[in-house]
């Protein structure tokens, strides 16, 4: 199996099991790469940013970034929604198929605004995890 398929499982499983941060969203808003078109936020989107297989040992290694991030009108509401995130990954364990997840840290913090076409502003904070697994 891919390890995108089962690393994406893990983070999806993860997120939108803590209660928190689903009672933020107003539900189980957490999407990969993008929300659907048209939805309104709050919500939360995770994606791969870059990283891949490690030759140093003979294994399967594999070390990657994540980009999680939380949108809504209200800049608090989308700190709110990267804390829980972050409650939730950073210093955590995934649990997935074929894989050891033995590291998950928080390495840089993101924020900015969007000026909509509408007028309206959407907030989004949020961070970049490094994931490191073996086989």
């Amino acid at each position: 199996m891919s390890v995108f398929n089962v690393l994406n499982a893990a983070i999806y499983s993860t997120l939108s099991g803590g209660t928190a941060l689903t009672t933020l969203l107003g539900g189980t808003l957490v999407y990969y790469q993008q929300a659907p078109d048209g939805k309104a936020p709050p919500y939360l989107i995770y994606n791969f940013q870059g990283g891949g297989y490690e030759a140093i040992e003979p294994r399967d290694m594999w070390n990657g970034i994540y980009f999680v991030r939380g949108y809504s009108p209200n800049a608090a509401t989308a700190g709110s929604i990267d804390a829980q995130a972050h409650a939730l990954l950073h210093k955590k364990a995934l649990s997935m198929a074929g894989w050891t997840n033995f590291w998950l840290v928080r390495e840089q913090d993101m924020a900015l605004v969007e000026n909509l076409p509408n007028g309206k502003k959407l907030y989004m904070a949020g961070g970049m995890y490094r994931i490191r697994l073996s086989a």
